[in-house]
């Protein structure tokens, strides 16, 4: 039966389940201070995990596990923590903002549907600001919003605010992103964060949502209309029939479902859906970990499984874009890895056809090296044809981690265009 929204019911239960945030902003715009307000504020954190008072940054550091961080007053690592609120959960992903950290950084924003672009509204957009809208593009998460921080420093001016959400807005859109809204805040006492804002502050000029309203309303990435991709890990024998166990990247799977191997051409045909303690599930989506049972032959691990009518693109050559986080210059020629969903294959740099500084976006000289924090339209050469997608058509399966011939991650890419083998699909782009 579809709902009145147009909805399959399963699908609308899915979809209202979590929304994942991840914040990203320079060292001192006061991203993990707000991350610390809104746990606060929300109810994920009581006032006793404060180790140091509001005033002296203690909010800061509710999110922030290691001693080092503490010490140096900024994000070395990843962290999550989530809040529900009116029915939903969001999972907010703080990320580092030092370009040292750009690996952590890539790592931590790879798994957002949106993005919060924390900015000090006294300060206004540094380079790092940009870097950081660039690489949310390469990661796909096109939808953002600005937080303006630090509103009480300004004593509140509009006129601050306004000349910041100006050029927030050109910026965006030269990065090629959505910016849905730009939000003014303040996380020392909790300014239209997690509730608007009280009559009578001097921030009530403000007619727009609070920052956590903002959010609610961004839908994740509409995973019914996605095409379906399912990673295979392994395959137990269990129950009389196999139990094929990995995850689902996008899309969504019901039971009666038929997915191929595109590798082999071989079919299997979904009988029920499984996760361990739980009844057989009507439906899975992206990011579920399940047990299929099947009836045919079982895919080998590493396989990614896709339905006939919406196939992957098998071929050996890629031609993608990288973003640099090694401490060396990357090479044309040289011998890679590549990993991506549940697979990994081995290849080399075959050409590096333009490269571009991520912060500012300036055309690189013509060559065969990448410096680090770059990012270079190249050519991947694989040992193999592999199965795989494009950015365009499926961002979890069409992102991947560059390493090196030992296994040392080097960069991160997504792939534009896929070729030989069947026919090439997508385009190569050229990044705004």
């Amino acid at each position: 039966m579809i709902a009145q929204d147009g909805l399959d019911p399963d699908v609308r239960e899915w979809r209202a389940d979590t929304l994942r945030v991840a914040f990203v902003g320079e060292v001192d715009h006061g991203k993990s201070t707000l991350l610390g307000r809104i746990l606060l504020d929300a109810g994920a954190m009581t006032p006793d995990r404060l180790n140091a008072p509001v005033a002296d940054g203690g909010l800061a550091f509710l999110l922030d596990g290691l001693a080092e961080e503490r010490n140096g007053l900024f994000t070395l690592d990843t962290a999550q923590a989530a809040i529900e609120q009116d029915g939903r959960r969001l999972t907010l992903i703080d990320v580092p903002g030092h370009l040292e950290l750009l690996k952590n950084m890539v790592t931590g924003a790879s798994t957002a549907d949106v993005g919060v672009i924390v900015v000090d509204c006294d300060q206004g957009i540094v380079p790092q600001t940009k870097r950081h809208m660039r690489i949310l593009e390469l990661l796909g998460v096109t939808t953002c919003v600005c937080a303006a921080t630090k509103m009480d420093l300004v004593n509140y001016r509009p006129d601050v605010f306004d000349d910041l959400a100006a050029t927030m807005t050109a910026v965006a859109a030269e990065c090629g992103i959505e910016l849905v809204a730009t939000v003014p805040v303040s996380a020392i006492d909790g300014t239209n964060i997690t509730v608007p804002v009280p009559p009578g502050h001097p921030l009530s000029w403000y007619a727009g949502s609070s920052l956590i309203e903002t959010l609610h309303t961004q839908g994740q990435r509409r995973a019914e209309l996605a095409w379906l991709r399912f990673a295979v890990q392994t395959v137990l024998n269990r129950g009389g029939s196999p139990l094929v166990v990995g995850r689902i990247e996008s899309g969504l799977l019901r039971p009666g479902r038929d997915l191929v191997d595109p590798r082999t051409g071989t079919a299997c045909h979904v009988t029920s859906i499984e996760r361990f303690g739980e009844p057989p599930l009507a439906v899975a989506g992206p990011g579920d970990s399940v047990g299929l049972r099947i009836d045919g032959t079982p895919p080998p691990s590493g396989a990614i499984l896709a339905p006939g009518d919406e196939p992957l693109c098998l071929g050996d050559l890629w031609y993608a874009r990288v973003l640099s986080v090694a401490d060396r210059d990357l090479a044309g020629g040289e011998r890679c890895e590549v990993r991506f969903a549940s697979a990994s294959v081995s290849g080399h740099i075959e050409g590096i056809d333009q490269r571009w500084e991520s912060a500012t976006f300036e055309p690189g000289a013509h060559g065969q090296i990448i410096g680090f924090s770059e990012i270079a339209a190249v050519r991947i050469q694989l040992a193999e044809p592999v199965a795989a997608d494009t950015l365009v058509n499926c961002p979890p399966v069409g992102r991947f981690m560059l390493c090196d011939a030992a296994g040392e991650a080097v960069g991160l890419g997504v792939i534009d265009r896929v070729a030989s083998g069947t026919p090439a699909t997508g385009e190569a782009r050229v990044p705004r």
